[in-house]
């Protein structure tokens, strides 16, 4: 794949408090290429949650991706040149990740 040019990028770093779920991290990557290209990649890291949990991301309450965790972690990441299928966020917009309908992580989108 060449360079491409990237005409928007948002980003969130997502934190969580210690305990029930040890210390959680992840990151949200929001970009749009000069191409038509949108990527969403999203990362979760340090979970602690039983096997084939699945972790929803939510934008502003507004389901954005659903991620399997596999020992504490999970990865989404999606491409598309279809206009509407990745989801266009907002700098400012909230984004949590729940687990069993527990919050456990969250951040704000910023231009990066």
């Amino acid at each position: 794949m060449g360079i491409r040019t990237v005409k928007n990028e948002l980003e969130a770093k997502l934190t969580g408090k210690s305990g029930f779920f040890s210390k959680p991290s992840g990151k949200v990557e929001r970009k749009s290429y000069a191409d038509g290209t949108e990527r969403l990649r999203i990362t979760l890291r340090k979970i602690k949650s039983p096997q084939n949990t699945v972790a929803v991301v939510k934008a502003d309450g507004k389901e954005v991706a659903l991620i399997p965790l596999v020992d504490g972690g999970g990865k989404f990441d999606n491409e598309s040149t279809n206009t509407g299928e990745i989801p266009d966020l907002k700098v400012g917009q909230t984004i949590t990740v729940e687990i069993d309908g527990k919050l456990a992580l969250s951040g704000k989108l910023h231009t990066d």
